[in-house]
């Protein structure tokens, strides 16, 4: 009996492992390609959109770095202007404190300044000081009673307009003003300096470049004389006429006091 019973249970089993092996077979996952519809070519725009964030970074860092220097630049301006103005004032308070006795010295010629023979283009375009350059060119027939007392104050008014009331368009006027009323001042070059530096804070190049050469061309002597010419030479190199910049820097280098100094170490930085 037990004997029929394992034939039987052997004989399923023989049937059933084909049946369930090929089931086993049948149930097993295919298998998938993934690299198959994906086409290479899809790259290319990819690369495309690099190339071009690489390029438009690039055009930033060269737009960035044109933004700095221009910006250097105007910096450099600003602080030139600032240093020119701060020396304006250091010069003015003690012109006014008296530390400077040479700013009131009269011109060892005792001449007032003339309009500059020459070019057109040497003239004064400006009109007040046109009528300034006048009036000291035809003296009256009548010399009037001057009073020495009278001219140092309206000179220190014109002073103080610029020095403490920072009035620089005001003490311009007052400046013109006190050469017309005062034609034979001791401060007239004085006057003339002063409009040149205030011409500078205003940017007209040209009008402090005529202010500075009547000092320095009619008042030769002058405690201002050196300032003038070492002005003159920084606006003639600005103005690109380096042959005449040196000449005057080299000039104002050889002086003394402060222009010399300026003059030697501007002549160092700049040539």
């Amino acid at each position: 009996m037990k004997s029929s019973i394992v034939s039987v249970i052997a004989l399923a089993t023989s049937l059933l492992l084909p049946v369930l092996a090929s089931n086993v077979v049948a149930q097993t996952a295919p298998v998938v390609d993934l690299t198959y519809g994906v086409s290479t070519p899809s790259a290319q725009p990819a690369d495309g959109r690099y190339n071009q964030s690489q390029m438009i970074q690039n055009e930033v860092r060269e737009l960035r770095g044109l933004v700095e220097q221009l910006s250097y630049e105007l910096q450099r301006v600003k602080q030139r202007q600032m240093d020119d103005y701060l020396d304006l004032d250091r010069r003015l308070s003690a012109l006014l404190s008296g530390a400077t006795p040479d700013e009131f010295a009269v011109d060892a010629d005792n001449q007032t300044p003339a309009v500059i023979a020459g070019s057109p283009d040497e003239v004064i375009q400006e009109q007040p000081l046109e009528q300034a350059l006048d009036a000291e060119s035809q003296p009256p027939s009548i010399a009037p009673i001057i009073n020495n007392q009278e001219i140092a104050q309206n000179y220190a008014q014109a002073s103080n307009l610029l020095l403490k009331e920072r009035d620089i368009n005001a003490a311009a006027l007052a400046f013109k003003q006190h050469v017309i009323d005062y034609p034979a001042s001791p401060y007239t070059a004085n006057a003339y300096y002063w409009l040149g530096e205030i011409y500078l804070l205003q940017g007209q190049d040209e009008m402090a470049r005529q202010a500075f050469t009547l000092v320095v061309e009619q008042h030769q002597n002058h405690g201002k004389a050196m300032d003038a010419t070492f002005k003159l030479g920084k606006i003639y190199h600005q103005l690109g006429e380096t042959d005449r910049a040196l000449d005057l820097l080299e000039k104002a280098s050889k002086g003394t006091g402060g222009a010399a100094s300026k003059a030697q170490s501007y002549l160092k930085n700049n040539f």
